[in-house]
């Protein structure tokens, strides 16, 4: 991807990225030659270790991404080189809307 078309979206791309190797991420951690690493044993490698192995940390990537990437894609719509029409903004923005609210089942808190 161009960074002039992502820059507005590199942490949440990242995420993406992140989940994407999620089972990798988790099996590295958790092999034997992980664990024998000078890393492993510091302070930030067990905090690392412990990140990547929280439930909660993915399960808050997926909640992250399922908002973003819709509105993501009404950005690029807005920020390519081929300006679309104020309508089609609009009628792009409803259609995000209505996905993120069914993505969420309507609660309005998440």
């Amino acid at each position: 991807m161009r960074p002039g078309l992502t820059r507005f979206a590199t942490s949440y791309l990242t995420l993406g990225c992140l989940l994407e190797h999620r089972g990798p991420l988790i099996r590295m951690f958790t092999s034997d030659e992980c664990k024998d690493t000078r890393f492993a044993r510091t302070r930030d490698g067990s905090l690392v270790e412990e990140v990547v192995l929280d439930k909660e940390f993915w399960k808050s990537i997926v909640t992250y991404l399922k908002g973003a990437f819709p509105i993501m894609q009404v950005l690029r719509m807005v920020d390519s080189d081929d300006k679309p029409a104020m309508g089609f903004i609009y009628k792009a923005m409803d259609q995000v809307k209505e996905k993120i609210q069914k993505e969420f089942n309507g609660d309005k808190k998440r």
